[in-house]
């Protein structure tokens, strides 16, 4: 029986050898191996010339043809559109037939179109943020209540600095469905202050105290005249609104010197400033 199942064993291995499947086999693997690593320098070289090229785009010319908000939108865009042609180059080097691989982005692309519908929104909203011009890089802008500067506008989100440097990102669905105010579109800003004064104080006063302080400030504009009136007599004081107007270059620079002055002039003027304060009246009640 042994003799036989050694015969037997004996039998198949010639017949494989002689079918060099071994052979086969290896030859595949070297070509897999030397097909791969093409890829790989294909897909690494690419990569790297881009990095390179693009920049030179940049510095070729001092004129800004390109705005800076277009720039980024459009790179984005570039930066998956070449990493797809790559992918779809190497698969093809590494033999896989175009039929399939037709067949495989057809149904990634219902895949992923249902699995990212609102990322699809996002993207549909820089488009119209692009087109209508809403907004670009620099501008001043108060978005989903975050107030700052266009730090960039990608394919599928904006990115706002904050006055407090913080980087905050807001998917452009959500600013094309919200209100946006955009500061830079207008040269001139409004400056607005709510002084609160005791009930006690003499309000001609305190209003043109108020008044010539914001006056007094360079970078504040004659035209339209600064102005004052009594804005609400709320529980503890009555708050005067204090207006005027300046750039918007000065805009951040003029709030900051009036709002540290405001106490100074109104203690020259003996005005106080109240604070929240409530009267209690207890009210004795004999028992019998």
């Amino acid at each position: 029986m042994d003799v036989q199942s050694q015969s037997f064993l004996e039998e198949v291995i010639e017949k494989l050898m002689g079918k060099n499947i071994f052979v086969n086999f290896t030859v595949d693997i070297v070509f897999f191996m030397i097909k791969l690593i093409i890829c790989i320098v294909i897909y690494y070289v690419v990569l790297k010339a881009v990095k390179k090229i693009t920049p030179m785009f940049g510095k070729a010319s001092n004129e800004k043809v390109i705005d800076e908000s277009l720039r980024s939108f459009i790179t984005s865009i570039l930066n998956i559109g070449l990493h797809a042609i790559l992918i779809t180059f190497c698969l093809l080097i590494m033999g896989v037939k175009e039929s399939s691989l037709l067949a495989f982005f057809g149904t990634l692309g219902i895949g992923v179109g249902l699995a990212l519908k609102d990322n699809l929104s996002n993207f549909a909203g820089g488009l119209i943020v692009l087109i209508f011009k809403t907004y670009k890089v620099g501008d001043e802008v108060n978005i989903a209540s975050e107030m700052g500067y266009i730090h960039d506008i990608d394919i599928f989100s904006t990115t706002i600095r904050t006055h407090n440097n913080d980087l905050v990102i807001v998917p452009n669905g959500l600013i094309v469905s919200n209100k946006v105010i955009n500061y830079t579109k207008t040269p001139l800003r409004r400056l607005k202050f709510i002084v609160g004064v005791s009930y006690d104080a003499d309000l001609n006063v305190a209003r043109e105290a108020l008044e010539k302080l914001l006056r007094e400030n360079p970078k504040v504009l004659t035209n339209p005249v600064v102005y004052s009136h009594v804005d609400q007599y709320a529980d503890s004081s009555i708050n005067i609104a204090l207006k005027g107007w300046t750039t918007n270059e000065c805009y951040w620079t003029v709030y900051k010197e009036v709002l540290n002055g405001i106490k100074e002039v109104l203690d020259k003027e003996n005005i106080g400033i109240p604070y929240p304060q409530m009267d209690v009246h207890l009210n004795r009640v004999d028992v019998k």
